[in-house]
């Protein structure tokens, strides 16, 4: 399909200044800027992906599994700190089955997103759910993957320090098939890191995270899941301990064709060690 995707310009601000962004209000505060990012907006083809098997997480940074979990969407939506840890431990025995590399699994983070009426074209700062995310990134760099654990599992620093683990995200819909603003995802394999990557602040009403967001490169491949069911789960690395192991960078996209409800959907980040 032809749509656009919202990447980070190439500006030369960033010679002095770390790209940063917040989803925090700051018109009160005098002098002070919501980001220092601009825009790149492209036409891309964004390819439906007809062979699951093809894709490889050590590879291109992402994979598909079919699976059946027990979550459903009015739970998700309304008592998600209810119901996600079930979730959290379906999850952890998925990646187990089909991972065996990882010794231990521990889910920590679960966003649900419902998609507001008018976006993308009013997009306001607070909404009841989060909405889909347009600037291709990926959650953390490796530095904002200890960051994470930091947060998510307070005095267990040693337990991490100087071990090999990775950050993934697992991202299904809530109802199916859903076509409405898919998620996209770019191969790792069309990404040149050094000219494509830019490490990013995002800076949070408690907290700074450490992203990272994609500069345009003609080279990009992109794909989606068309009629992605909620058994389907995309499973993308955001970040491993060494920096070293491809990335999942995604987005959300315009479907010009989609037609029905608005986009619902779930994602558990969890970390993965070896």
């Amino acid at each position: 399909m032809e749509t656009s995707i919202s990447y980070l310009a190439q500006d030369p601000i960033f010679d002095i200044e770390k790209p940063f962004d917040t989803d925090v209000p700051v018109e009160h505060i005098p002098g002070a800027r919501a980001s220092n990012h601009k825009n790149d907006e492209r036409t891309v083809t964004v390819y439906p992906i007809t062979d699951a098997s093809e894709w490889d997480l050590e590879k291109h940074g992402f994979c598909l599994i079919k699976a059946k979990t027990g979550l459903k969407a009015e739970d998700a939506l309304t008592r998600k700190r209810e119901v996600q840890k079930d979730y959290w431990n379906e999850i952890e025995a998925i990646l187990h089955e089909h991972f065996p590399q990882y010794s231990r699994i521990e889910c920590y983070d679960c966003t649900v997103r419902k998609r507001d009426p008018d976006f993308p074209a009013n997009i306001r700062i607070y909404t009841k759910v989060e909405q889909p995310a347009r600037r291709p990134h990926s959650d953390c760099s490796a530095k904002g993957a200890h960051m994470n654990l930091d947060r998510a599992f307070p005095g267990q620093q040693s337990f991490w320090e100087g071990k090999d683990f990775d950050i993934l995200n697992i991202w299904r819909p809530l109802r199916g098939p859903n076509n409405d603003w898919p998620l996209a995802m770019c191969d790792w394999t069309t990404i040149n890191p050094s000219p494509d990557v830019r490490i990013n602040d995002a800076i949070r009403r408690d907290r700074v995270d450490e992203n990272a967001i994609l500069h345009y490169n003609e080279d990009h491949k992109w794909y989606f899941m068309k009629d992605q069911t909620v058994e389907d789960l995309i499973v993308f690395r955001n970040a491993d301990s060494l920096g070293k192991r491809a990335q999942g960078f995604h987005c959300s996209v315009l479907n010009p064709e989609a037609s029905g409800e608005l986009r619902e959907s779930v994602e558990v980040r969890c970390v993965a060690f070896r």
